[in-house]
C-alpha cells in the first residue's frame, strides 16, 4: 500500500521547519517539496526537511493527500489558480499566510470536493527571531505554537479533524478562529509592529540628520528596525489586506503616543513611572504564558501517538475519495 503522501509547497523556514517535525514524529509518510528557488529545494532535500523534490508544482502535488502552501500572500492567489484545474476530489489544501479572509475568499473557487482550511502558526516569543529561511528551520519550531484555523464553508467535519491532527502533530495548539477575527487580531500584534518599525525607519533614516544618527545608532535601533518588512510587495500586500483593521490601530497608537507626549512635556514622572511598570508586568506575564488558558495535555506522547493514527486516517480517507 502506498505512503500516503504531503506536498510543502514553499521551503523557507515555516516550510522547512515543517517538513523536520514530520520527519521527526517519524510517521509512514511520503513528503514531497516545491520551491521556486532551485537552491532552497536542493537545501531542503540535503537537510532531510523532504524526501524528494520537484520543480513543476503540478508533478509535486499530484497524488498528495494534504497540500501545504507555505507561501507569502501575493504568491498563494496565483498558486491555487494554477492547482484549480488539477485538484481531484478529496484532496486537502491548507496555507500559512497571516491574513485569512482574502485566501479564503480565493479558495470559493476550488473545485467541488476539494478541502480547504487556512492556518497561520504563532509561535513562542522565545523563537530565534534571527531565524531565516531553510538554514533557520528547524523540528521543533511550532513546539507550542498557537495553530490558527479557518475553516471554509465546505470544509468537512473530517477534513477539520485532519487538519487540527496535523496541527498537534507538529507540536502546536489548534485554535479555531474566524477570519474576520483573525486577521484583526493579527493587525494588532504582528502588522502593526511591522508598521511601526517602518515608519520609526523612515523618520529616523530620512531626516536631515540621519547621518549623524546613524554614526551613534546601536544595537537597541537595531532590535527596533528589525520588524520593518524587507520584502516590498509582501509588506504592500500585507499592509492593504489589513487597511481598516491597521488605521484603527494607528489611531490608537496615535491617540497613546499624544498620551505619553503629554506624559514627558508635563514632566508627570509619577505617571510615567506607573505606565512602565504596569505594561512591564502585563508583558512579563504574556512572556511567562500567564494569558495562555490552553488546557494542557496530561500525556503528550500518548497524545501525539493517537493524533498520528487519526492523521494518518484521515489522508487515508482522503485518498479514497480521489480514486
Amino acid at each position: 500500500m502506498p505512503k500516503s503522501r504531503i506536498t510543502i509547497v514553499g521551503l523557507g523556514l515555516v516550510g522547512g521547519s515543517m517538513g523536520l517535525a514530520l520527519k521527526k514524529a517519524n510517521l509512514d509518510l511520503e513528503i514531497i517539496g516545491h520551491d521556486k528557488d532551485p537552491g532552497v529545494s536542493a537545501r531542503a532535500q540535503t537537510r532531510g526537511a523532504v524526501a524528494a523534490t520537484k520543480w513543476n508544482l503540478l508533478d509535486a502535488c499530484d497524488g498528495a493527500g494534504l497540500i501545504v502552501l507555505a507561501l507569502p500572500l501575493d504568491a498563494i492567489k496565483d498558486t491555487l489558480a494554477a492547482l484549480k484545474p488539477h485538484l481531484a476530489a478529496g484532496t486537502i489544501i491548507t496555507d500559512t499566510a497571516t491574513t485569512k479572509a482574502p485566501v479564503l475568499e480565493w479558495a470559493k473557487d476550488l473545485p467541488a470536493g476539494a478541502q480547504f482550511i487556512g492556518g497561520n502558526p504563532i509561535f513562542k516569543p522565545v523563537r530565534d527571531p534571527t531565524a531565516r529561511g531553510i538554514d533557520g528551520a528547524n523540528a521543533d519550531l511550532f513546539k507550542d505554537a498557537t495553530y490558527c484555523l479557518v475553516a471554509s464553508t465546505s470544509a468537512s467535519a473530517a477534513t477539520i479533524d485532519t487538519l487540527s491532527n496535523f496541527a498537534v502533530l507538529l507540536g502546536a495548539k489548534p485554535y479555531f478562529i474566524e477570519a474576520a477575527e483573525h486577521d484583526g487580531l493579527m493587525a494588532g500584534v504582528q502588522h502593526l509592529p511591522a508598521l511601526l518599525a517602518t515608519t520609526f525607519a523612515v523618520a529616523t533614516m530620512q531626516s536631515q540628520g540621519w547621518r549623524e544618527l546613524g554614526k551613534l545608532a546601536g544595537a537597541d535601533f537595531r532590535a527596533a528596525t528589525e520588524l520593518a518588512p524587507t520584502d516590498d510587495k509582501t509588506a504592500r500586500e500585507q499592509f492593504l489586506a489589513h487597511r481598516d483593521d491597521l488605521v484603527r490601530w494607528i489611531d490608537v497608537i496615535s491617540e497613546k503616543l499624544s498620551a505619553m507626549r503629554a506624559l514627558i512635556a508635563n514632566e508627570d514622572a509619577a505617571a510615567l513611572e506607573a505606565t512602565v511598570k504596569s505594561i512591564t508586568a502585563e508583558r512579563d506575564k504574556w512572556l511567562g504564558g500567564g494569558l495562555d488558558t490552553t488546557e494542557p495535555k496530561a500525556n503528550w506522547d500518548e497524545t501525539k501517538l493517537s493524533m498520528s493514527r487519526l492523521f494518518l486516517g484521515g489522508l487515508a480517507d482522503a485518498g479514497k475519495k480521489r480514486k
